[in-house]
C-alpha cells in the first residue's frame, strides 16, 4: 500500500473516530485517489475488497459509521503487520540507505555459540574447525544434525510471536537457509599464519568472528563445473567492477569445485625451459 492512500485511511479514521462523519477536505480527490489505486496495483484479494468496500460505503448519505471504521482499522492492522515482517530484517545504513540484514548478523549469536562449542565424540575438537566436506561421512551426519538442530531453535526464538508462524512452509525453507549458512561457516583451520594456501585450493584466508584473527577457511563447493560456471556468472553480476579473471576448477582435497580469481604467478624462463626436460626424465 503506497503513502497517498495510507494517509486518506489514516485522515478517514480520525475523522470517523472523533466526529463519526468522513471529512470533505479533498473528498472527490480522495475517491478519485483510491479508484486509481484499485485499477493499478497488485493488491492482495482481502486488501482490494476492503478498500472497495470502504470507497463504495462512504458514497452513501447513511453509511454503518461502525462498519467502515472497523474496515479501515483492520487493513491498517495488515499493513502494520506486513511492515512488521519487513523491518525485522532491515537496518538503516549510512545515507539514508536502507538494506537487508544478511544472516552473517541475524545469527551472529548463534554462530558465536557453534564456533564455541566442543564436539565429544571427537575428543573435545571445537566444531568451528570440522569440515564436512572431507571428514568420515558418519561424522558429518552427526554434526549436521547438530547445526539444524541449533539453528532451527534460533529460528524459532525469533520468530515464534510473528503473525502467521508455522502456516506455511516459509519457516522450513528460512531454516534450511539458515542451517546451510552455518555449515558452510564451520570447517577452518587455526594458527596457520605463515602456512601458504597455494594455488588453487581448498582454503582462503578470513578473519575468525570470534579470535579475529586470519584463519584459512574452505570455499564453497560445488558438485560438478557447470554450478561452478553459474557461480562465476552470478559472481560478475555482483561485483562489475572485479577485473581479475575468475576461474573454475577441481579441488584434490574435497573433490569438489572451486571458484578463485586466475593466479597471476608466473614461472621463470629457465624454469620453464626446464620443464620437457623434467617430464622426459620422468
Amino acid at each position: 500500500m503506497n503513502t497517498m492512500i495510507k494517509n486518506i485511511l489514516t485522515s478517514w479514521e480520525s475523522s470517523l473516530i472523533r466526529f463519526q462523519k468522513i471529512d470533505c477536505w479533498n473528498y472527490s480527490e480522495n475517491l478519485a485517489t483510491l479508484g486509481w489505486y484499485l485499477h493499478n496495483n497488485d493488491c492482495t484479494i482481502e486488501e482490494y475488497y476492503l478498500i472497495k468496500y470502504i470507497r463504495d460505503s462512504i458514497i452513501g448519505v447513511n453509511f454503518n459509521v461502525k462498519s467502515v471504521l472497523k474496515a479501515i482499522q483492520k487493513l491498517m492492522n495488515m499493513e502494520a503487520a506486513k511492515e512488521k515482517d519487513l523491518t525485522t530484517m532491515l537496518v538503516k545504513m549510512d545515507g539514508n540507505r536502507v538494506v537487508l540484514n544478511g544472516q552473517d548478523v541475524r545469527f551472529k549469536k548463534e554462530t558465536e555459540k557453534i564456533f564455541k562449542e566442543k564436539l565429544k565424540f571427537k575428543k573435545g575438537m571445537l566444531l568451528r574447525n570440522f569440515d564436512i566436506e572431507t571428514e568420515a561421512p558418519h561424522d558429518s551426519k552427526k554434526v549436521r544434525r547438530i547445526v539444524e538442530k541449533r539453528m532451527c531453535q534460533a529460528y524459532h526464538r525469533m520468530h515464534k510471536k510473528d503473525e502467521g508462524y508455522k502456516t506455511s512452509n516459509r519457516e522450513k525453507y528460512w531454516m534450511d537457509r539458515a542451517t546451510a549458512f552455518q555449515l558452510y561457516n564451520i570447517g577452518q583451520k587455526e594458527k596457520t599464519r605463515n602456512t601458504r594456501r597455494g594455488e588453487s585450493t581448498h582454503w582462503k584466508w578470513k578473519k575468525d568472528p570470534i579470535t579475529n584473527e586470519l584463519v584459512l577457511k574452505k570455499k564453497m563447493g560445488y558438485k560438478n563445473e557447470e554450478s561452478a560456471q553459474k557461480a562465476i556468472a552470478q559472481w560478475q553480476i555482483n561485483h562489475p567492477y572485479d577485473s581479475r579473471e575468475i576461474t573454475a576448477y577441481k579441488c584434490n582435497y574435497c573433490n569438489k569445485w572451486h571458484i578463485g580469481h586466475k593466479s597471476n604467478f608466473q614461472n621463470h624462463p629457465a624454469i620453464d625451459s626446464m620443464i620437457p626436460q623434467m617430464q622426459t626424465c620422468c
